[in-house]
């Protein structure tokens, strides 16, 4: 006789979990974090079952999503990298092993600037999340190229620097366009 609840049986519960406490601790269903995040619901809920690992890219989405503090989201990122250092060690031993180092080393250092021509803001108690766009092809498709969460204080010194540094570069274009006094 079976049991009447079912049971996360996927190769990645831990992880799952998780993500699953995370989301419900916020208090949102799995259509508004897909929704969000731009992506399947049915890869939410494989992920939650702990049937599929999310790409790098996607669990760096959830990280910022859930506005996970360094030492949580080093939590799960350490939980990824023991997952993948079993199937690495268990398929293809340590070469595949070392690509996927190598690629993680390289992303986060990446320094390339993202350019943006529309944005959108989440805010909850927990802070505020960003979402920059960018307008692509002949219908102007709108793109995510970046989000960003912080919490609710560094946006608001974030508004006071942009402030800041805005009205320091309008000051110094006023300057530069002054009439000159040659008469």
């Amino acid at each position: 006789m079976g049991s009447m609840k079912q049971k996360n049986e996927g190769p990645y519960q831990d992880l799952g979990a998780r993500i699953k406490l995370l989301r419900e601790q916020w208090q949102q269903s799995v259509g508004e974090v897909s929704g969000t995040l731009e992506i399947d619901e049915a890869t939410l809920l494989a992920i939650e079952n702990g049937q599929t690992m999310p790409a790098d890219e996607l669990l760096d989405m959830l990280i910022s999503h859930f506005l996970l503090t360094g030492e949580q989201a080093d939590e799960l990122r350490e939980l990824v990298d023991q997952y993948n250092s079993q199937a690495s060690e268990a398929l293809m031993g340590g070469i595949e092993d070392m690509l996927m180092k190598q690629v993680v080393m390289y992303l986060p250092i990446d320094s390339k600037i993202v350019y943006t021509d529309s944005m959108n803001a989440t805010v909850n108690d927990h802070g505020v999340v960003l979402q920059f766009m960018q307008s692509t092809g002949p219908d102007a498709q709108q793109l995510p190229v970046s989000k960003v969460g912080m919490s609710r204080e560094h946006a608001e010194r974030m508004i006071k620097v942009l402030r800041s540094t805005l009205d320091q570069h309008d000051r110094s274009s006023d300057q530069k366009i002054l009439p000159s006094s040659d008469k």
